[in-house]
């Protein structure tokens, strides 16, 4: 019977770290899908970034469900370059413009776990973008928004890649 409960007990040990982030994930909902951004809300989210911009990227989430989010990215200067390891990017030019700096290497690169940023890119491709535009940035592809013309203002769908 010692046996048993011994064996039991081992089992537990070995199986609990394997459930308890499970349990814990499940604690915290997941936020409700948004499946529809309508033109009012976009406007609506703009003017709300433009307000509450203090620099660097505001992000105003537009729709969403499980890992995939659609955000509203608004800049009025350049910010530190980034790669998504395991995300593609595809984004929609809103409004204004800029030279998005693609590919290359990333100089000075600092992990911060599912992306790495930087200072700046060096030997990428620059492109000069504006409203209308759409760009596909691959996983793992340094890119960098540059000389924002006024504001810049984006529309990012993050598309988890296989390793």
């Amino acid at each position: 019977m010692m046996k048993g409960f011994f064996a039991a007990a081992a089992l537990l040990a070995f199986m609990l770290p394997a459930v308890a982030p499970r349990a814990q994930a499940q604690e915290r909902p997941a936020p409700a899908p948004k499946l529809f951004a309508s033109a009012a809300e976009v406007d609506a989210a703009i003017a709300k970034a433009r307000a509450e911009h203090k620099g660097g990227n505001t992000v105003e989430i537009l729709a969403n469900t499980g890992i995939y989010t659609w955000q509203l990215e608004y800049r009025t200067t350049t910010t530190p370059p980034s790669v998504h390891k395991q995300q593609a990017e595809l984004i929609y030019v809103a409004g204004g413009g800029c030279t998005l700096i693609m590919g290359g290497k990333l100089v000075n690169p600092k992990d911060n776990g599912a992306n790495l940023a930087g200072t700046a890119v060096e030997g990428g491709t620059p492109h000069k973008v504006a409203k209308g535009d759409y760009i596909l940035v691959p996983a793992g592809t340094p890119h960098w928004y540059t000389d924002p013309q006024g504001e810049f203002i984006s529309i990012a769908l993050h598309m988890p890649q296989q390793p």
